[in-house]
């Protein structure tokens, strides 16, 4: 297991095992400092970033045939990263993203650059004043698999955006594009989902869903009524919503929930 730690302005890394990582200090004329990985062969990575003050760059590059899963969790801090993922043939790359921030701007690149190339991303946040997230997701190679999952609940003073962005060009055939995105606005706030699809070729199954709102009243009453106080309620139907798919920080994910529906 891989752990590379961000606190504040500093940059840790432990267990470097089957990656090669370099962490770059900020230029003097660009205030972002850059984390550069090569996977070399199946592992894991955990990313934990805790009140980070810096703009940051992660590049990933997975080699072929190689698995990685990357576990992401974001606390505390105003977050401006980075992400550019270069996947080559045959290999799978699993990202799960938790975030507990406060001002969060979040740039995903990702290319799918080689035949039978997969990614699966799961983001769940809670936002609380500003989020916003791009994911531009470019299929470069025949048989890819792209599968972009995206949850949020807005609550306080947030306002929560997603933006997510396929694309296929003619003659790069077999593709599956997958995007899913839903918000849990719990304020007055706008919310804002974009799913965008560009795509110039036939032999391609593509889906997309998007849905802004709240929970139903008849799901509040039902719990209430079997003798659950409306915030308990909340908690119960926000567990099940955001919880869903997340293997490596469910008892965080649990913990944070408690934290503000308690």
């Amino acid at each position: 297991m891989n752990k590379i730690i961000i606190n504040g302005e500093d940059i840790k890394i432990e267990n470097n095992d089957g990656i090669e990582i370099i962490a770059l200090e900020a230029s003097k004329f660009l205030n972002v400092q850059s984390v550069k990985i090569k996977v070399l062969k199946d592992t894991d990575i955990v990313i934990y970033a805790n009140n980070v003050d810096i703009k940051l760059d992660f590049y990933f590059n997975v080699l072929k045939g190689v698995k990685v899963k990357v576990y992401e969790y974001k606390h505390d801090g105003d977050y401006k990263f980075q992400y550019k993922y270069y996947l080559e043939e045959n290999s799978f790359l699993n990202v799960e993203k938790l975030n507990d921030g406060k001002d969060i701007r979040e740039m995903n690149l990702i290319n799918l650059n080689g035949e039978n190339a997969e990614v699966k991303c799961n983001l769940k946040t809670i936002s609380k004043v500003n989020e916003k997230y791009n994911f531009l997701v470019y299929h470069n190679a025949k048989n890819t698999v792209s599968n972009i999952l995206n949850n949020g609940v807005n609550i306080l003073n947030g306002v929560l955006e997603f933006n997510v962005s396929g694309f296929v060009s003619n003659g790069v055939t077999g593709c599956d594009i997958n995007q899913s995105a839903r918000i849990i606005n719990m304020t007055d706030n706008t919310c804002v989902i974009k799913p965008n699809l560009f795509i110039d070729e036939e032999d391609v199954i593509a889906n997309h869903s998007a849905l802004i709102g709240t929970f139903s009243e008849d799901e509040i009453f039902y719990l209430m009524s079997r003798g659950i106080s409306k915030k308990d309620a909340e908690n119960l139907l926000i567990k099940g919503f955001l919880l869903n798919g997340v293997t490596y920080h469910k008892k965080v994910l649990k913990d944070i929930i408690n934290k503000y529906w308690r």
